[in-house]
C-alpha cells in the first residue's frame, strides 16, 4: 500500500547511487549494516518533523524498518512518503549520515517479511528483543507492518 503524497515527489526521487571509492559513501555503507539504530523523520500533519529512534535491516538497497500500523509515523508516511534516515554522530559531532528518501508502506505483514529475512534481523536484534523480553511473534503482532525506504540522497562528512 504505497503512501499517498499531498505534496509531489522531487524530481530527484530516483534512487541513491553508492559509490564504494567514494568514503563517505563507503562509511554510509557501513553503517547501513552495522547501526542498531537510525532515527526515522517523517512528517506530521502540520508539516513540522517527527522523529524516532528505529531498528532497521539494509537489504535490498532498501532500509527496511518494522512499525506498529497504527503509529503516527505511519499516518506521516502515509500523508508524506519523503523522510529522513540518519545516525547519531561520533562524540565530536563528526560522522555524519543523513540519508533522505521515500518510504513505501510494504504489502507483506512483517510475519512474511520475517519468514524471508529473520535470520538477518535476529542475527543483529536477538539481545535487544531478549533485554526487553520479547518473543519474535510479539515484534511481529505489535509491529505488523514493513516499511522500506529507498535512499535518494546522501549528506554526510
Amino acid at each position: 500500500m504505497p503512501a499517498s503524497p499531498s505534496a509531489p515527489l522531487p524530481e530527484s526521487s530516483a534512487p541513491l547511487v553508492f559509490d564504494t571509492a567514494n568514503p563517505v559513501h563507503a562509511r554510509a555503507l557501513e553503517r547501513l549494516g552495522t547501526e542498531e539504530v537510525a532515527w526515522l523523520g517523517t512528517i506530521d500533519r502540520h508539516g513540522f518533523p517527527h522523529a524516532v529512534p528505529v531498528w532497521f535491516l539494509w537489504e535490498g538497497g532498501t532500509i527496511q524498518v518494522l512499525i506498529q500500523p497504527g503509529s503516527v509515523k505511519t499516518r506521516n508516511i502515509r500523508r508524506d512518503p519523503k523522510v529522513l534516515v540518519h545516525f547519531e554522530t561520533d562524540a565530536e559531532g563528526e560522522d555524519v549520515t543523513v540519508l533522505q528518501g521515500i518510504a513505501e508502506l510494504a504489502e507483506e505483514s512483517s510475519a512474511e517479511w520475517m519468514a524471508r529475512l529473520g535470520e538477518p534481523y535476529l542475527a543483529k536484534y536477538r539481545a535487544g528483543l531478549d533485554r526487553l523480553g520479547w518473543s519474535l511473534d510479539r515484534m511481529t503482532d505489535d509491529y505488523s507492518t514493513v516499511l522500506h525506504v529507498r535512499p535518494t540522497k546522501l549528506i554526510g562528512w
